[in-house]
């Protein structure tokens, strides 16, 4: 029986329909002043931080979830219904199970800790979930590689098996229940207002939802903006009057704790704000806006990536330097300090995949780089891991796919990772596993 027919499979298909405008990333903005005091009226006192991470405050899908795969290496991934057995090869840090076949033909696709979620033509979202011996095969229609909306689906859920998925319909924030099987139920909407094409970016803490999107123009703010839904909490503003937003990505830092970072692209600067607030039992508390980082001009599309690095977020932002290209990490804690650590790229990327999950015991990022400084290098995709201050520390490379235009990653268990990425017109799967911890530097002999 190949790969195929052992896998766990849910499947469904789902009305996702966007505006002919949602297919492409909006432009950066024209210049406007940066706002340096948002409202002090919508501010609250936060609580003191939580402790260290553990297996109550975790990010979502860091504790083993009721199904999920298998260790990493314990079996080959499905691919092109791929029988062969075969040991993940061992890297300097990680166990990499993966790329083999092509699961898929490339498009937009959001992992999950139980399987992926695929956006397809036709509006549409498929869902395929993780068996024994890695994920079934996705969506082969070949129209999908020729032309898929770019809003990706968002996936809220917890340790206790609570998902719900978020995606961004016309001008609706729209939101639907994904249960084991990978069945969606019924959709609503729960917001009005959203910029239509776009992605949110969602978690579940506390036992409910909080929800960031790209808001439209409205009387108070004249600038596309970041909003926040919270589940029985209604929308608050994330974004001070004045103020815009382009792409947008929470952070769980604690229990019912979350730093909100997203990024203004401007023709002349990039800012990226960072806002955190308290998912409480009544109200949801909001401390000020702060801007975190202010980039240089942006070259294509950029969006920031958020991770989990132990109390504090790590904004994971590819952006142009005075020196070439680099991914950057801004570092915020839950003071709203903030650390900006950098990792030079041998040269430039119109589009600069990057993703990030927990595992392991650190945060593991997946980016896509040149492999060489001369234009039109091939690309290869590298993994790194967060360093304690912030520092982007590259371990090794795991595939060379030539290009890659989609990245996802997330957690199934505390010691795996799932990483899906589009190459060319075909979509892989690649497993990331514990290996051996690095080895520190043996000390300067002499003075």
């Amino acid at each position: 029986m190949g790969l195929a027919q052992r896998a766990l499979v849910g499947f469904t298909s789902v009305a996702l329909a966007l505006a002919g405008a949602g297919c492409r990333r909006p432009p950066p903005k024209k210049d406007k002043p940066l706002s340096q005091a948002p409202p002090s009226a919508s501010a609250e006192p936060l609580a003191t931080p939580s402790a260290s991470p553990d297996a109550d405050d975790a990010p979502a899908g860091s504790a083993a979830p009721a199904g999920s795969a298998g260790p990493a290496g314990s079996a080959a991934l499905a691919g092109g219904g791929t029988t062969d057995k075969r040991k993940p090869r061992t890297g300097a840090r990680f166990l990499i199970d993966g790329p083999e076949k092509p699961i898929a033909v490339g498009g937009a696709a959001t992992v999950f800790s139980k399987g992926i979620v695929w956006r397809l033509s036709g509006n549409a979202a498929q869902v395929t979930l993780f068996g024994p011996d890695g994920p079934a095969p996705g969506p082969s229609e070949p129209e999908r590689a020729r032309k898929w909306p770019r809003g990706k689906v968002a996936v809220a859920e917890d340790a206790s098996g609570v998902m719900h998925t978020y995606w961004v319909e016309g001008s609706g924030l729209v939101r639907s229940a994904l249960d084991a099987e990978g069945k969606l139920g019924a959709p609503e909407v729960v917001a009005n207002d959203a910029v239509p094409g776009t992605s949110p970016s969602a978690l579940r803490t506390g036992g409910r939802d909080a929800v960031a999107y790209l808001a439209a123009p409205n009387a108070r703010n004249t600038e596309r903006h970041g909003r926040l839904w919270v589940e029985g909490g209604g929308v608050l503003d994330l974004s001070p009057e004045g103020s815009g937003a382009t792409s947008i990505s929470l952070v769980p830092v604690g229990e019912g704790q979350v730093i909100a970072m997203w990024l203004d692209a401007r023709s002349a600067m990039t800012p990226v704000h960072a806002r955190r607030f308290e998912v409480r039992e009544k109200t949801t508390a909001l401390a000020a806006d702060d801007v975190a980082f202010v980039g240089g001009p942006p070259e294509g599309y950029p969006e920031i990536v958020g991770a989990r690095a132990g109390n504090s977020a790590a904004g994971l932002l590819p952006l142009a330097t005075d020196k070439g290209f680099a991914l950057h990490d801004i570092l915020v804690d839950w003071n709203g300090k903030a650390k900006i650590k950098t990792l030079e790229y041998p040269n430039g990327m119109d589009v600069a995949p990057v993703a990030a999950a927990p595992a392991c015991g650190e945060t593991i990022v997946v980016y896509a780089r040149p492999e060489a400084k001369e234009p039109g290098s091939p690309q290869v995709l590298e993994i790194a891991t967060l360093g304690g201050s912030g520092a982007i520390e590259a371990q090794e490379v795991a595939a060379y796919p030539g290009q890659v235009l989609e990245l996802h990653a997330a957690a199934a268990d505390a010691n795996t990772i799932w990483v899906v990425y589009t190459a060319g017109t075909k979509s892989f799967a690649m497993r990331l596993g514990c290996g051996a911890k690095a080895t520190p530097p043996a000390a300067p002999k002499g003075k």
